[in-house]
């Protein structure tokens, strides 16, 4: 196992984070920023997916901060993906077999949240 490939898995998955981390602030003040400044009301039920997109799209502020939650929850989701893809390029299966059980658990998790 070559060094570089490690170092180069650590810093993808750190790569990663910081910009899902980072894009989900940016969201979350801009929309704060607006709900703030227009007075926007919060909706009683969140919209679907397809319309958060669209008025986000519009700079809607609630619309902007629930896009960088969405963001904010899935960021840990493509870091485990990340960890997956690194470990078996440097060819760690048991770490990446690991985090594909992990992933399971998040999607599990995300499907039962969405269903229930």
């Amino acid at each position: 196992m070559d060094v570089n490939e490690e170092h180069q898995v650590e810093h993808l998955v750190h790569y990663v984070l910081r910009v899902g981390v980072s894009a989900s602030a940016i969201l979350l003040m801009a929309g704060l920023s607006l709900v703030l400044i227009r007075g926007t009301p919060r909706p009683e039920v969140a919209p679907p997916l397809s319309e958060i997109l669209r008025q986000a799209f519009m700079a809607n502020g609630v619309d902007l901060i629930y896009l960088g939650l969405l963001l904010l929850m899935i960021t840990p989701v493509v870091r485990v993906m990340m960890l997956i893809y690194g470990y078996a390029r440097i060819g760690w299966w048991r770490f990446a077999l690991i985090s594909l059980l992990v992933l399971l658990l998040l999607c599990t998790g995300l499907a039962l949240g969405i269903k229930g």
